[in-house]
């Protein structure tokens, strides 16, 4: 049986190209941690900690970042695909299962 294991993503090489990313975009469109926080109806340590790499981001988070900084949020996230996914490794562990 083959058992896919889940590797922590949170301080990988993807995840800190992801929060560069998410700084980017900001960026690009002028705001300042404050003014994107406020758009999101966060606090600017939130927009910081993403950009850091400290804070995980969902789907739903992103679609509104993307939103906020005026972008199209399938856009944004075909490009991430395209720059994230060589970064990201997936192991196989081949194992039988448990007799009883």
């Amino acid at each position: 049986m083959l058992y896919i294991i889940m590797v922590d993503s949170m301080f990988t090489a993807a995840s800190s190209q992801l929060a560069a990313a998410l700084r980017e975009l900001r960026l690009d469109v002028g705001l300042t941690q404050r003014q994107l926080a406020q758009l999101l109806g966060r606090e600017q340590n939130y927009i910081a900690r993403l950009e850091q790499g400290q804070r995980r981001i969902d789907l739903v988070e992103l679609i509104q970042f993307c939103r906020a900084c005026q972008q199209d949020p399938q856009e944004v996230i075909s490009a991430l695909t395209a720059r994230l996914v060589p970064l990201v490794p997936i192991r196989h562990r081949r194992t039988s299962r448990p007799q009883r």
